[in-house]
């Protein structure tokens, strides 16, 4: 059987998260894939607000279309920076740990709750649920007061929080499922799940399940290269510059 091929990025310039999340998702898929993990080109350490959001959405497009020769791609943050606009322009599915997560967490018609981190990106998560259909079935979303370079360098110090966090969600809230949200919790939910009354999920996890069920993509019908002019593109990467120019060129 030809091994899946995927790749990872880590839309912040931490090369300690980008660690977490390679290493989480080779434990996850074990033989059955290659996992090919990259750190953000440019941008912030950590992304605990929309403005950095923004940013890494830029890297992970560079990141997109710097690499070729993947079945599947996963965007290692809880805000899915630039999913929509990376699965625009890429040859192969794309998929983030937010909006996987949260369809994980809420199978079934589950009532489930957010563990994260960063209360300034309520706004962006509670978006992301509402586009997903979901908010009858948010219960709560609590956020643990640390910052995500602190948990990532060293998580155990925080997983009773964490405990206490989910089952808080489970007692008070009435949550059936608890979604970590986050690159420094990659793998949490298998660390914790003995520990918490309910299912537990975390976006890598579910992230790297859809990409390695994911078909592969169709070829893009009529593409029409001649019918768009191309464009002049300033500290926009050559390899970003054609893709972007690909998919403006497929007839709508």
């Amino acid at each position: 059987m030809t091994r899946r091929r995927i790749l990872l990025v880590n839309p912040n310039t931490s090369a300690l998260v980008t660690q977490i999340l390679a290493s989480e998702a080779r434990r996850i898929v074990g033989e059955a894939a290659e996992i090919d993990a990259v750190t953000a080109p440019f941008g912030a350490a950590s992304l605990e607000c929309r403005a950095e959001l923004v940013v890494a959405a830029h890297a992970v497009l560079e990141a997109i279309a710097a690499h070729t020769n993947y079945d599947a791609a996963v965007i290692g943050a809880f805000g899915d920076p630039g999913l929509e606009a990376a699965q625009d322009i890429a040859r192969a599915p794309v998929f983030g740990l937010g909006r996987s997560g949260l369809r994980a967490a809420a199978a079934g018609g589950r009532r489930f709750a957010i563990v994260t981190i960063g209360e300034r990106m309520r706004p962006d998560i509670e978006r992301m649920v509402v586009a997903e259909g979901l908010s009858n079935q948010l219960t709560a979303i609590r956020f643990l007061s640390a910052a995500v370079l602190d948990v990532a360098a060293d998580r155990a110090l925080f997983s009773d929080a964490l405990v206490s966090a989910a089952h808080a969600c489970v007692t008070e809230g009435g949550a059936q499922s608890i979604l970590f949200g986050g690159a420094p919790f990659a793998g949490i939910a298998h660390d914790l799940a003995d520990r918490i009354a309910a299912p537990v999920f975390d976006g890598l996890a579910s992230a790297m399940r859809d990409a390695m069920e994911a078909p592969p993509l169709s070829a893009p019908a009529g593409v029409m290269a001649s019918a768009t002019p191309r464009k002049a593109n300033v500290r926009v990467s050559q390899q970003l510059a054609e893709r972007i120019h690909d998919f403006l060129s497929r007839r709508v």
